[in-house]
């Protein structure tokens, strides 16, 4: 969820109180462009949130892996030869 959907959000607090107070042309285009910024900044944060989540998944799996061959060899191992 981006946080410029979301009304609750200090970020949206902060634009809306920032176009309703009227301010002069020079700050407006300061504040659109700082929004700009955080805007940008927040899509990035969500791909990287994703990207790491995906990189956490992966690690999960690949330990539950290991830990399943591992408990196989040790079954293995453990068998009386023939």
């Amino acid at each position: 969820m981006s946080v410029f959907h979301d009304s609750t959000s200090p970020v949206w607090d902060f634009l809306h109180n920032e176009w309703d107070n009227d301010v002069p042309f020079g700050r407006a285009e300061k504040v659109q462009k700082r929004a700009s910024n955080i805007m940008k900044l927040a899509q990035e944060n969500e791909k990287l949130k994703a990207e790491l989540k995906a990189m956490t998944d992966r690690l999960e799996a690949a330990e539950r892996r290991r830990e399943q061959l591992s408990r196989k060899e040790q079954k293995i191992l453990e068998e009386p030869s023939s």
